[in-house]
């Protein structure tokens, strides 16, 4: 599901520390991000590689930064990506399994 954000940057987790922001948003375009970087100063650089985002993905997801947001933001795409994909979440499945194995000491 898309949505469209306004230009506040303080609907994006990621440019907002807010304890009681979601700590992964709702799907949404890349417009309230290219107009809070279109208002600032010296982002060429950062607009064009956003230009470069837009062609390969429709929709961006905030984080809350918060200390975590990389990790957070690395596994959920992951599973993201796991749920339109059964036989690679069958993988993951028996690696996870594998590894918790390992880990409590009964593999």
């Amino acid at each position: 599901r898309d949505r469209k954000m306004s230009g506040n940057p303080d609907d994006y987790g990621e440019l907002s520390n807010e304890s009681d922001a979601p700590f992964v948003q709702d799907r949404a375009s890349f417009e309230a991000l290219e107009a809070f970087y279109t208002a600032g100063e010296n982002n060429e650089v950062f607009l064009r590689k956003l230009k470069e985002l837009q062609q390969k993905y429709s929709s961006i997801r905030a984080i809350r930064g918060d200390g975590n947001c990389f990790y957070r933001a690395y596994a959920f795409a992951i599973f993201e990506g796991l749920l339109k994909d059964v036989e690679g979440a069958k993988a993951m499945k028996a690696k996870l399994g594998d590894i918790f194995k390992k880990l409590t000491g009964e593999g």
